[in-house]
């Protein structure tokens, strides 16, 4: 089955009422054990931020459909583990993967990423689309910054000199991140690296930093500003949910709850979740509500 048109496969198996229908109850038995409930279901993670609280909600979106989950780092072993069925599922970026996965050449469209990282992956591993989050890269200022002259990106080969730029990792390698600001732009800085964007924003504004990466989908605070990239280094990079194919065989109706989740997730609700969480709100309380808003709980 081609690995992009599973979720539909999936769905028209429910629809006609043939998904693994159980067989009539026989009579109880004295002595008949009672089935256990099955093991928490485990859902890949990564130290980013805005890829653990995906993670999260991932597994609130099961928990109110009464499927108990949780989240664990399988590190660089997360495609073994998603094959293999010890982990159900992860959220990751299809930019991000076609990056790491690729033989270089040109990157696809935005629209195309989900299935050429269909292509590129292991057979057991199953992918669904969360395109209404974008998580490409975008190079930022303070405020103050802009305001004496610096707006974009064609503006900092000779103001780079001797200036550090605090950024994730993947922006240490890729062609939208720091060697993309040396060939397309001419400008050179030192890194200082962390995963965290509240580190990176905080590195700005208390000038232990003059520029810095995020996420489109990271929140990073109230004044700053986007500078603008007139030689377009920006790379498409939209959300996915990588999934177990086994986990697609042995119980579908989880796959489409996260499928159904995907499709309604956005930047503007990611960053609107790490905001109240940053601002001291539970993240469960933050997630089940926006579950429950959008039909999903």
């Amino acid at each position: 089955m081609d690995r992009r048109g599973f979720v539909l496969a999936a769905s028209a198996l429910l629809a006609a009422g043939c998904a693994r229908v159980p067989p009539p109850a026989l009579p109880g038995r004295a002595g008949t054990a009672v089935p256990s409930a099955p093991a928490p279901l485990l859902i890949g993670t990564e130290s980013a931020p805005t890829v653990a609280l995906m993670a999260q909600l991932l597994v609130r979106s099961l928990a109110a459909r009464g499927r108990s989950a949780g989240t664990d780092l399988f590190g660089d072993a997360w495609q073994a583990a998603l094959g293999a069925g010890e982990s159900g599922a992860q959220p990751a970026y299809a930019g991000t993967l076609w990056a790491s996965l690729g033989d270089g050449g040109d990157a696809p469209a935005a629209a195309d990423l989900a299935g050429v990282v269909a292509d590129l992956l292991s057979p057991e591993v199953s992918v669904v689309s969360a395109a209404g989050v974008d998580g490409s890269l975008m190079w930022v200022v303070t405020e103050a910054t802009a305001a004496a002259g610096i707006t974009t990106l064609d503006q900092i080969a000779g103001w780079a000199k001797g200036k550090v730029a605090a950024v994730p990792e993947l922006a240490v390698s890729r062609a939208d991140g720091l060697p993309g600001l040396k060939s397309a732009y001419g400008a050179s800085f030192t890194a200082a690296m962390t995963e965290s964007p509240r580190e990176r924003a905080a590195a700005l504004t208390t000038g232990r930093a003059a520029i810095a990466a995020f996420r489109r989908s990271d929140y990073s605070g109230t004044g700053l500003h986007e500078l603008a990239d007139p030689n377009r280094i920006e790379l498409a990079d939209p959300a996915v949910i990588l999934v177990s194919s086994r986990l697609v065989d042995a119980e579908p109706d989880m796959v489409l709850a996260m499928e159904a989740m995907a499709a309604k997730l956005t930047t503007a609700a990611l960053l609107d979740f790490q905001a109240k969480v940053n601002g001291g709100a539970s993240a469960e309380g933050v997630l089940d509500a926006w579950l429950t808003s959008e039909g999903l709980a």
